[in-house]
């Protein structure tokens, strides 16, 4: 049995939050966090950054929920950022055109370089 994909979340100064996801995003990863996040990102109007170092599997389902969650922020004036990618899970998201929908860090450092400093 595999185990369970989970998340936390990590309060940064300036309204800047941190999403680690730890497991598989496919529909029963997903689901096993969607509620988590979306109450993680009630104040629409904050960054999120959305760690994947932990993902080493990405599914349409996950890939929804990032979509889903990326507009929410947008729409009340925030914003999500990817960051800390596989590269299997990078050739996924290039693939579906994430690239062009959301900032992409190589590293979760590089992303709290870039967000932390503007």
């Amino acid at each position: 049995m595999r185990s369970p994909t989970t998340l936390t979340i990590e309060d940064r100064p300036n309204n800047l939050k941190i999403i680690h996801i730890h497991g598989d995003l496919d529909s029963m990863g997903t689901h096993m966090v969607e509620d988590a996040f979306s109450a993680a990102i009630t104040d629409r109007t904050g960054q999120v950054i959305v760690d994947l170092s932990h993902v080493n599997f990405i599914s349409s389902a996950g890939m929804a929920m990032l979509l889903v969650k990326g507009k929410m922020l947008r729409q009340g004036g925030g914003n999500l950022f990817l960051a800390a990618a596989s590269t299997r899970v990078l050739e996924v998201l290039a693939l579906a055109g994430f690239q062009e929908l959301f900032d992409v860090y190589p590293t979760l450092e590089r992303a709290l370089a870039a967000l932390e400093s503007s």
